[in-house]
């Protein structure tokens, strides 16, 4: 199974024309380029105000790129500024995601959808999980018996991935959420944005991988599972023009958490990781 992924594309509705072409350029590049995946996923604030007029947007560009099928998105902090998530799944049209969450079960792996946001927070974007997104990651855990779990939010995990340590970098109020993830014994993995910066780090049974915004930096990263690893790779996609685009849509913001392209891509540790088990026992 090949899964690519975008975070934080903050598709937005300038005055200017010429910066919104930037997100139309970058989503081409996206669901075009190399061998096609088997999943496409935006792990969140995919739209910049959450409005209708630019879930629309957003979704229609999508639609003309032929890969709607095979698109998963789960809201970001962003996405949800204007509307909760069952208005804008209407908007954008997001089976099998449905209010924010759900899970696909193949032979090999568990992906699991978890949304981590508060509606209509605008001075507080940090992340919370309820008690039934909690549940349900604790009975994909218990049911997993040894296959991989891939869970997709839009948060990172405190205390593992970068700026993850700070106040609404992260999920909040974890207690709950860190004894689930004690209690797992199979292969974890924690993909996630927000926070702009690639970063990876393993701790205990998880991984945690967090991708830079597609905005700072013109970026995706695949997952790649087979029957004893699951693999995780990014392209940077070194565009020269694509990246003067991107510059030209984040002019038009009056505040944003820019970070500079450098540091936004981390360090050569952060861009791919392998993570090998054995056969599970069925």
């Amino acid at each position: 199974m090949r899964i690519r992924m975008m975070t934080d594309l903050h598709y937005a509705l300038h005055a200017d024309p010429v910066g919104d072409s930037y997100y139309k350029e970058y989503l081409k590049r996206f669901f075009g380029d190399g061998p096609a995946a088997d999943r496409y996923v935006s792990l969140g604030d995919l739209t910049q105000n959450g409005t209708e007029r630019e879930y629309r947007a957003a979704f229609e560009t999508i639609d003309s790129l032929g890969r709607r099928d095979a698109f998963l998105h789960i809201p970001g902090n962003h996405d949800l500024l204007e509307a909760d998530c069952r208005q804008t799944e209407q908007w954008g049209s997001t089976p099998p995601v449905s209010e924010g969450f759900g899970a696909v079960e193949t032979e090999s792996t568990t992906l699991l959808f978890l949304n981590s946001c508060q509606v209509r927070k605008p001075l507080d974007w940090g992340g919370r999980l309820d008690g039934a997104r909690l549940q349900l990651l604790g009975s994909k855990l218990a049911e997993a018996n040894g296959k991989p779990v891939l869970v997709f939010a839009h948060h990172p995990l405190p205390d593992t991935t970068a700026l993850s340590d700070r106040p609404m970098m992260r999920v909040e109020e974890a207690a709950a959420l860190t004894e689930l993830m004690n209690e797992a014994t199979g292969p974890c993995f924690w993909f996630n944005g927000h926070n702009h910066i690639q970063s990876i780090v393993r701790k205990a049974a998880w991984t945690c991988v967090q991708t830079a915004s597609a905005l700072c930096l013109p970026c995706y990263r695949e997952v790649i599972v087979s029957d004893d690893a699951v693999k995780v790779t990014t392209t940077i996609l070194n565009d020269p023009a694509l990246e003067e685009l991107a510059e030209r849509s984040l002019d038009g913001f009056p505040s944003f958490h820019r970070v500079p392209p450098a540091k936004a891509a981390g360090s050569a540790q952060d861009q791919s990781i392998e993570v090998r088990f054995g056969p599970r026992n069925v």
